[in-house]
């Protein structure tokens, strides 16, 4: 006779957000996985406010990655109420996701992910035995801050950003000196892609779709198609169409399929699977460099994939603030009644608002 299995974590430690989960197994066999996530509430919250309040309450939402709600949320509203913005509106709404998927990838490589690979229980452990490491993570993280803080005003949670655009921009001087540490700290990210090539990770293969964001020549974030490595095409404005969202009675997160087919991945690892062509030459030869070949179906390959966006999410970073002369820009909006959904890339995948 198989004995049955019951393993129960009540709070999973070094995960983004809260979650518990329980696992059911009759010998080899999963017979059941529940992850349990807290009651969050924001869709009631939003109801009957402003549509400039949006944004701002969104970004509560996630304390590492306050931008990419505020972002969503903020081009969702310009849909719905056919609010236009600047090109150079646009390019800083890009500089500004760059800044916090590349602070977002370091917390989670340093912070909750290499701590296991050192075997240690926490980062305090890893920084005993590797302070180089740390104290790296820290200069780039700090750098990656001051760039968010620039631009929203603060880099947790920004006040500057709304409907139709940015209430004020940084002086040029503030430009000029975040480049220079743009530019000191992208030997450093070299480094990280070494730090977590280095990492022994288990060969296993999952295959299954792999979705992200897709636009013209760009390594797309803030716009584009929805696209994925099984023949997935269509228009944002379409994703009711084609995504079945359902609840569960274990959890308060809604699960999410594409109709007709089974599950499917979004994160680092999937936007390099889609749109590897669409990094800087740079960050592909340190791809070839490390041994990464695309397509991967290996899930513990997304912490490699983080680590090359960081590299070239500071490379953008710095091609944008070479080729742009940003000015102040009055915020035009006359906000109309309608209805309207966006998507952008955030760190750990596809956010729809």
């Amino acid at each position: 006779m198989v004995s049955r299995t019951k393993i129960e974590i009540n709070y999973l430690a070094r995960v983004e957000g809260e979650a518990d989960i329980a696992i059911e197994l009759n010998g080899e066999p999963l017979l059941q996985v529940k992850i349990f996530e807290p009651p969050r509430f924001f869709e009631g919250f939003l109801v009957g406010r402003k549509y400039d309040e949006v944004g701002d309450i969104v970004a509560r939402i996630c304390g590492i990655c306050p931008i990419s709600h505020m972002t969503t949320g903020i081009l969702a509203v310009e849909k719905a109420a056919g609010i236009g913005v600047s090109a150079q509106t646009t390019i800083l709404r890009r500089l500004f996701a760059l800044s916090q998927i590349v602070a977002s990838h370091l917390i989670h490589l340093y912070m909750l992910a290499m701590p296991d690979y050192y075997g240690h229980a926490g980062v305090v452990g890893l920084r005993e035995q590797a302070p180089e490491k740390i104290a790296r993570f820290i200069w780039m993280k700090n750098v990656m801050n001051q760039l968010s803080g620039m631009i929203g005003g603060r880099p947790l949670h920004p006040v500057t950003h709304l409907p139709g655009g940015f209430t004020s921009l940084p002086h040029p001087q503030q430009f000029g000196d975040i480049l220079e540490k743009l530019r000191w700290i992208r030997q450093e990210a070299e480094q990280v892609v070494r730090d977590v090539a280095a990492f022994q990770v288990p060969d296993f293969y999952a295959p299954c779709e792999h979705v992200a964001l897709n636009a013209g020549n760009s390594y797309a974030i803030n716009e584009g198609r929805i696209v994925s490595d099984r023949g997935l095409d269509i228009s944002v404005d379409d994703y009711d169409a084609h995504f079945k969202e359902w609840e569960v009675p274990y959890a308060f997160a809604k699960q999410s399929a594409i109709g007709g087919r089974s599950v499917f991945r979004v994160g680092a690892l999937a936007r390099l699977n889609n749109k590897f062509d669409k990094l800087q030459d740079h960050t592909r030869s340190l791809a070839q460099e490390i041994g990464l070949v695309h397509p991967r179906d290996n899930p513990f390959c997304n912490n490699l994939a983080q680590s090359l966006e960081v590299v070239d999410g500071i490379e953008q970073c710095i091609q944008i603030l070479e080729s742009t002369k940003f000015e102040d820009e009055e915020i035009h909006a006359s906000p109309a009644a309608g209805a309207g959904g966006a998507m952008t890339e955030a760190p750990r995948g596809l956010l729809y608002h």
